[in-house]
């Protein structure tokens, strides 16, 4: 009877281990659970969401038609013009050959670009970027850096022409500075001509 009792003393010991161990797994578990609950859902306070960085418009030389500005990937930039200069935006059609600069956060200036100058305006399901008011565009016959075959293009009901530095068409540009150069206008054509890459 004796030893009965003392291995079923032993057993009810044992037990009582085994249900501490389990009943600490129990507790570990929910406590992971509890813990992570919010990175599995996506709502942890703590979690740091970044702003989408915007398009980035800068200033680059070109050897014909002086500082012009560009993309990211330095894609020259037009505007569409009507009669005297007016602006035009380009929709429907136009857009597969001359598409906008869109942006999905807010425009940025690199080198040379005017941060005040920049601009958006809706879309619809895109937001454009505007330089001095006049929505810019990208053309599909420039296939990389460096190109300019878009400028003075009539179509869509005006004329394509490369954004200046300062927001004017470059053939606006172009014509004050031989206005201004007079005698001098060859000193100003080897200065225009000093850029590389355009």
């Amino acid at each position: 009877m004796a030893q009965s009792s003392s291995y079923t003393g032993l057993r009810v010991g044992t037990g009582s281990r085994v249900g501490a161990m389990r009943r600490g797994i129990v507790a570990a578990v929910t406590l992971a659970l509890v813990v992570g609950a919010p990175t599995l859902a996506g709502a942890s306070p703590h979690k740091h969401r970044t702003k989408p960085h915007g398009a980035l418009v800068r200033v680059v030389k070109s050897k014909k038609y002086g500082k012009i500005l560009v993309d990211a990937s330095g894609r020259t930039l037009y505007v569409l013009t009507g009669p005297s200069g007016k602006r035009l935006d380009c929709t429907g059609a136009c857009t597969s050959l001359w598409p906008p600069l869109t942006t999905k956060g807010k425009p940025r200036a690199g080198k040379g670009a005017n941060r005040k100058k920049l601009g958006t305006f809706d879309r619809g399901k895109a937001r454009q970027v505007t330089y001095a008011g006049r929505p810019v565009y990208l053309f599909s016959g420039d296939t990389g850096s460096g190109q300019v075959h878009g400028e003075a293009i009539k179509s869509f009901g005006g004329t394509w022409y490369v954004l200046g530095w300062n927001g004017t068409p470059v053939k606006a540009l172009l014509s004050s500075a031989k206005k201004g150069t007079g005698s001098s206008s060859s000193s100003g054509g080897s200065s225009s001509s000093s850029g590389s890459g355009w």
